[in-house]
Protein backbone atom coordinates (compact mmCIF):
# COMPACT_ATOMS: atom_id res chain seq x y z
CA UNK A 1 0.00 0.00 0.00
CA UNK A 2 3.03 2.28 1.01
CA UNK A 3 4.83 1.62 -2.27
CA UNK A 4 1.65 2.03 -4.22
CA UNK A 5 1.35 5.40 -2.78
CA UNK A 6 4.94 6.37 -3.18
CA UNK A 7 4.68 5.28 -6.84
CA UNK A 8 1.75 7.33 -7.44
CA UNK A 9 3.40 10.39 -5.66
CA UNK A 10 6.35 9.80 -8.29
CA UNK A 11 4.27 8.93 -11.72
CA UNK A 12 2.09 12.93 -10.57
CA UNK A 13 5.25 14.21 -10.18
CA UNK A 14 6.72 13.25 -13.44
CA UNK A 15 3.62 13.92 -14.97
CA UNK A 16 3.19 17.33 -13.71
CA UNK A 17 7.16 18.68 -13.65
CA UNK A 18 8.29 17.16 -16.93
CA UNK A 19 5.70 19.00 -18.98
CA UNK A 20 6.18 22.19 -17.42
CA UNK A 21 9.89 21.58 -17.34
CA UNK A 22 9.58 21.08 -21.65
CA UNK A 23 7.71 24.24 -21.76
CA UNK A 24 10.10 26.00 -19.69
CA UNK A 25 13.39 24.60 -21.84
CA UNK A 26 11.57 25.58 -25.33
CA UNK A 27 10.61 29.19 -23.96
CA UNK A 28 14.28 29.51 -22.80
CA UNK A 29 16.01 27.91 -26.14
CA UNK A 30 12.96 29.31 -28.60
CA UNK A 31 13.53 33.16 -27.53
CA UNK A 32 13.89 35.90 -29.65
CA UNK A 33 17.17 36.91 -28.40
CA UNK A 34 21.01 34.73 -28.97
CA UNK A 35 22.35 34.23 -25.86
CA UNK A 36 25.16 36.07 -23.93
CA UNK A 37 26.06 39.25 -24.52
CA UNK A 38 25.73 39.29 -28.55
CA UNK A 39 25.82 42.77 -28.94
CA UNK A 40 29.07 43.06 -28.88
CA UNK A 41 29.65 40.98 -31.92
CA UNK A 42 31.34 42.93 -34.50
CA UNK A 43 28.70 41.55 -37.45
CA UNK A 44 25.56 41.80 -35.19
CA UNK A 45 27.09 45.44 -33.45
CA UNK A 46 27.32 46.72 -37.49
CA UNK A 47 24.53 45.18 -38.89
CA UNK A 48 21.99 46.76 -36.03
CA UNK A 49 24.21 50.08 -36.21
CA UNK A 50 24.60 49.64 -32.29
CA UNK A 51 26.35 52.62 -30.72
CA UNK A 52 28.80 52.52 -27.61
CA UNK A 53 26.26 54.13 -25.39
CA UNK A 54 23.51 51.76 -26.80
CA UNK A 55 26.24 48.88 -26.16
CA UNK A 56 26.13 50.30 -22.56
CA UNK A 57 23.01 49.93 -21.40
CA UNK A 58 22.85 46.57 -23.13
CA UNK A 59 26.02 45.76 -20.65
CA UNK A 60 24.16 47.30 -17.64
CA UNK A 61 20.94 45.72 -18.27
CA UNK A 62 22.57 42.38 -18.43
CA UNK A 63 24.72 42.18 -15.47
CA UNK A 64 21.49 43.30 -13.70
CA UNK A 65 19.47 40.52 -15.04
CA UNK A 66 22.07 38.43 -14.63
CA UNK A 67 22.54 39.07 -10.82
CA UNK A 68 18.57 38.46 -10.24
CA UNK A 69 18.82 35.42 -12.80
CA UNK A 70 21.76 33.85 -10.66
CA UNK A 71 19.42 34.35 -7.25
CA UNK A 72 16.25 33.01 -8.88
CA UNK A 73 18.07 29.86 -10.12
CA UNK A 74 19.09 29.26 -6.71
CA UNK A 75 15.28 29.74 -5.30
CA UNK A 76 13.94 27.27 -8.29
CA UNK A 77 16.72 24.82 -7.42
CA UNK A 78 15.81 24.85 -3.21
CA UNK A 79 12.38 24.60 -4.05
CA UNK A 80 12.59 21.79 -6.27
CA UNK A 81 15.13 19.86 -3.65
CA UNK A 82 12.53 20.37 -1.17
CA UNK A 83 9.47 18.72 -3.31
CA UNK A 84 12.18 16.03 -4.25
CA UNK A 85 12.80 15.45 -0.36
CA UNK A 86 9.33 15.10 0.38
CA UNK A 87 7.68 13.15 -2.58
CA UNK A 88 10.68 10.16 -1.14
CA UNK A 89 9.60 10.39 2.27
CA UNK A 90 8.50 6.92 3.45
CA UNK A 91 4.92 8.42 4.41
CA UNK A 92 3.65 10.90 1.85
CA UNK A 93 1.91 14.14 2.21
CA UNK A 94 -0.16 15.19 -0.71
CA UNK A 95 -1.07 18.41 1.11
CA UNK A 96 2.53 19.20 1.57
CA UNK A 97 3.99 18.06 -2.09
CA UNK A 98 1.29 20.00 -3.33
CA UNK A 99 2.26 23.08 -1.45
CA UNK A 100 6.13 22.40 -2.45
CA UNK A 101 4.87 22.15 -5.88
CA UNK A 102 2.91 25.49 -5.92
CA UNK A 103 6.24 27.20 -4.09
CA UNK A 104 8.17 25.51 -6.99
CA UNK A 105 5.86 27.07 -9.79
CA UNK A 106 6.03 30.48 -8.17
CA UNK A 107 9.92 30.19 -8.26
CA UNK A 108 9.95 28.99 -11.75
CA UNK A 109 7.48 31.97 -12.68
CA UNK A 110 9.66 34.39 -11.23
CA UNK A 111 12.43 33.36 -12.88
CA UNK A 112 10.87 33.56 -16.27
CA UNK A 113 9.35 36.78 -16.01
CA UNK A 114 12.94 38.52 -15.03
CA UNK A 115 13.95 36.53 -18.18
CA UNK A 116 11.52 38.61 -20.20
CA UNK A 117 12.12 41.57 -18.19
CA UNK A 118 15.35 41.83 -19.81
CA UNK A 119 14.04 41.07 -23.12
CA UNK A 120 11.80 44.42 -22.65
CA UNK A 121 14.66 45.90 -21.62
CA UNK A 122 16.63 45.05 -24.83
CA UNK A 123 13.52 45.98 -27.01
CA UNK A 124 13.72 49.38 -25.60
CA UNK A 125 16.91 49.80 -26.40
CA UNK A 126 16.83 48.31 -29.63
CA UNK A 127 13.33 50.30 -30.82
CA UNK A 128 11.33 48.62 -33.04
CA UNK A 129 12.80 48.38 -36.30
CA UNK A 130 16.44 46.76 -35.03
CA UNK A 131 14.35 44.42 -32.15
CA UNK A 132 12.71 43.24 -35.43
CA UNK A 133 15.58 42.66 -37.15
CA UNK A 134 17.35 40.53 -34.52
CA UNK A 135 14.32 38.44 -34.40
CA UNK A 136 13.99 37.72 -37.88
CA UNK A 137 18.23 36.65 -37.91
CA UNK A 138 17.63 34.80 -34.93
CA UNK A 139 14.29 32.59 -36.46
CA UNK A 140 16.58 32.59 -39.93
CA UNK A 141 19.92 30.88 -38.57
CA UNK A 142 17.05 28.64 -36.10
CA UNK A 143 15.82 27.57 -39.49
CA UNK A 144 19.26 27.27 -40.76
CA UNK A 145 20.62 25.10 -37.70
CA UNK A 146 17.26 23.23 -37.85
CA UNK A 147 17.96 22.07 -42.24
CA UNK A 148 21.46 21.12 -40.98
CA UNK A 149 20.82 19.26 -38.50
CA UNK A 150 18.35 16.87 -40.43
CA UNK A 151 20.79 16.56 -42.82
CA UNK A 152 22.99 14.71 -41.24
CA UNK A 153 26.34 15.18 -40.28
CA UNK A 154 28.89 16.89 -42.31
CA UNK A 155 30.88 14.75 -44.47
CA UNK A 156 33.38 16.78 -45.56
CA UNK A 157 34.60 17.44 -42.21
CA UNK A 158 37.23 15.09 -40.90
Amino acid sequence: MLKNKILSGMVLFILVISPTMAIAKDMHSGRSMPRGKWWHDPQISVALNLNEAEKARLDEAFRNSRRKLIKLKSVVEGERFELGNLLESEALDEAAVMQQFKKLEGARTELSRERFNFLVEVRKILGHERFRRIKEQRSKLQKHRMHRNMEGPDKSRP
